[in-house]
């Protein structure tokens, strides 16, 4: 017997359409959030290393302008007024004139290096194209004179940095800075660096 018409249950209602969230539009500009944040951390860790690492070398305007100056005499410690201290005290520079450099195209700290003679940290210095042929004149006369006249002292802060003797002329535009290397630590050279650049 066929079962009257609606006597089976009717079926059951279509599922409602899920309720559509409000708050979706935080989805990317939570994404927007973190990439700002990620890209601001690895800002903030470039900066942050350049700054503990001024010697890591590239142009540079410098605040303390160094000065190479031509060596006019030199006498036994203590030093009497107008003379200068060499590095290591032992000395007394009376200098005379050279040059002053304001902007360089490199400076950078140097490791030890044992196979070229260098023993401890030094500062490399390479010159802008003109003060590069300033410093190749003065290297040219220094190799040609005497001791004491053979040397150029290197002055930074009113400090005799190095003074060293010429023995032929520096032509390739760049010079080191270097001394004993117990006081030429990377400490002391990475400082050096930072007082005359100002990084």
């Amino acid at each position: 017997m066929t079962p009257p018409y609606g006597a089976y249950p009717p079926p059951p209602p279509a599922p409602a359409p899920a309720p559509v969230s409000r708050n979706t539009w935080l989805i990317p500009v939570l994404a927007v959030a973190m990439v700002s944040v990620v890209a601001g951390a690895a800002l903030l860790a470039f900066l942050f290393l350049r700054e503990e690492d001024p010697g890591a070398g590239g142009p540079a305007t410098l605040r303390r302008p160094v000065q190479f100056l031509t060596v006019r005499a030199a006498e036994p410690a203590p030093c009497k007024a107008g003379l200068l201290a060499d590095p290591s005290g032992a000395e007394c520079l009376q200098v005379g004139t050279g040059m002053e450099i304001a902007r360089v195209d490199d400076i950078r700290v140097q490791p030890p290096d044992p196979a070229r003679g260098r023993t401890g940290y030094s500062v490399a210095i390479s010159f802008t194209p003109e003060d590069a042929r300033t410093f190749t004149g003065m290297t040219t006369t220094a190799a040609q004179a005497q001791s004491p006249a053979n040397r150029i002292a290197i002055i930074a802060e009113g400090r005799v940095l190095s003074a060293p003797a010429v023995s032929s002329p520096i032509t390739g535009g760049r010079v080191e800075i270097s001394g004993p290397a117990d006081k030429f630590t990377r400490d002391y050279t990475t400082d050096l660096v930072r007082r005359i650049t100002g990084r």
